[in-house]
């Protein structure tokens, strides 16, 4: 759907600033597939938020290109216009984002921009705030909002766009554990739509969990493409870019590794799969009973 073929970019010039002269990326090729979830690791500085940029038009390579179904990325007003119609942004900071007056409006911008009539774009409306479970907050005032809400606020104003790929930077950072699962599950009904989402994040659990591919990026550039399994079970990778194993991998490894746990084949993603890996298996009550029996004795 996107495809990406060596495209560099380098902070200086109008961008300036602390950025000036650093080649942000270098030689990034990359594919992502219709209807999957990427999720896109890698340290501070490794070139992923300047990578998700590049995706809508709101940076342009210093060289390489960018296809989009096929057709080269030109950076006309009107080449652009469409290619925001299809890939929309939620930025890290839902600040940036949100500019108007109540949530009702600041989500009806970009679908009357499109030009739609007034009933198309109250439909729209309605259905992000809806979506987002924000329709209670659809007259609010958006300085009134508290941080969750104004992230679900400015998810609502890029689904009110009904573009066909979503790319997140950095989206469930600072969310409270309940705005947090809110996210997920509204990504999660996006990609039952068929929607293609490319989440960054340094949340190697929610990448484990979450992802149909994941990208790690280091240095401006591509260090591994894989699915989660594959990634996170490539140490060298994992120690080379900075990045932690995810929890429910790590336990099921180690308690495979001593002994502790029968491998049966179905490596577990998310914590209750783990559990129930644990209730299940013999070999590990045998190994729980016996260290409760130890335990026992030792109290005596």
């Amino acid at each position: 759907m996107i495809e990406t073929k060596g495209i560099t970019f380098k902070y200086d010039g109008i961008y300036g600033g602390k950025y000036g002269g650093v080649m942000a990326l270098n030689d990034v090729s990359l594919r992502i597939e219709r209807g999957l979830r990427y999720a896109l690791l890698g340290a501070n500085g490794a070139g992923k938020t300047t990578f998700l940029l590049h995706l809508n038009g709101i940076l342009r390579p210093l060289s390489g290109k960018i296809f989009y179904d096929g057709v080269e990325v030109t950076y006309g007003r009107k080449a652009l216009y469409d290619l925001r119609r299809r890939v929309g942004v939620v930025f890290q900071d839902p600040e940036v984002q949100l500019f108007s007056a109540t949530v009702a409006e600041d989500v009806s911008f970009g679908p009357m921009n499109l030009g739609l009539s007034h009933d198309e774009v109250k439909r729209r409306v309605e259905d992000s705030l809806k979506a987002c479970g924000i329709y209670e907050l659809k007259d609010r005032a958006v300085h009134f909002l508290s941080h969750g809400e104004k992230k679900l606020a400015a998810i609502a104003g890029v689904i009110a766009m009904e573009p066909q790929v979503i790319v997140l930077d950095e989206p469930v950072t600072g969310l409270d554990h309940i705005h947090r699962e809110k996210v997920i599950d509204i990504f999660s009904g996006l990609h039952g739509k068929g929607v293609t989402l490319i989440m960054s994040t340094h949340d190697t659990d929610l990448a484990y969990e979450w992802a149909d591919r994941v990208i790690v990026m280091n240095n401006g550039g591509v260090a591994g493409v894989g699915t989660p399994l594959e990634i996170f079970s490539d140490e060298k990778l994992l120690r080379s870019s900075a990045i932690y194993k995810p929890v429910v991998l790590d336990i099921y490894e180690r308690l495979i590794g001593r002994g502790l746990l029968k491998n049966k084949g179905d490596i577990p993603r998310v914590r209750d799969d783990l559990i129930r890996c644990l209730e299940g298996d013999t070999a590990f009550s045998r190994s729980t009973e016996a260290a409760n029996g130890r335990q026992i004795e030792f109290n005596r």
